[in-house]
């Protein structure tokens, strides 16, 4: 009896793990809110005055669109039924960026991303 209930409790777990298995629209939403949490932080620490911060935030708005493009030409991501992984290929290097499970995509820290950026400069 343990036995059937701990089966239909790992067939249940792994039911909603594919219900909820998040898909590459959900990888490059959440792979855009950091990037554009990144890209705000960076430019608003060197913004002093009014002007500056005008043209910070027209700065991000900018760079948001070119992003988004970027993020939807270079992100991949591969469906295991009940996680997937988002995965990105610069200059014939591969990264994973997000890994997707129960309906939540986890991405790098702001601080990784910039570290990988500034290596891939």
């Amino acid at each position: 009896m343990k036995k059937l209930l701990l089966l239909i409790v790992i067939l249940a777990i792994a039911l909603v793990g594919v219900i909820t298995c998040p898909q590459k629209e959900d990888h490059k939403d959440a792979l855009m809110k950091l990037v554009n949490v990144a890209l705000d932080t960076e430019l608003s620490k060197h913004a002093e005055t009014e002007e500056e911060m005008g043209f910070a935030m027209l700065g991000s708005v900018i760079g948001s669109g070119i992003i988004e493009i970027v993020v939807d030409k270079k992100l991949l991501v591969d469906n295991y039924f009940v996680c997937s992984i988002g995965r990105v290929v610069f200059e014939g290097e591969e990264k994973i960026v997000s890994v997707g499970v129960f309906n939540h995509v986890f991405t790098m820290s702001e601080e990784k991303l910039k570290e990988n950026l500034k290596n891939s400069l």
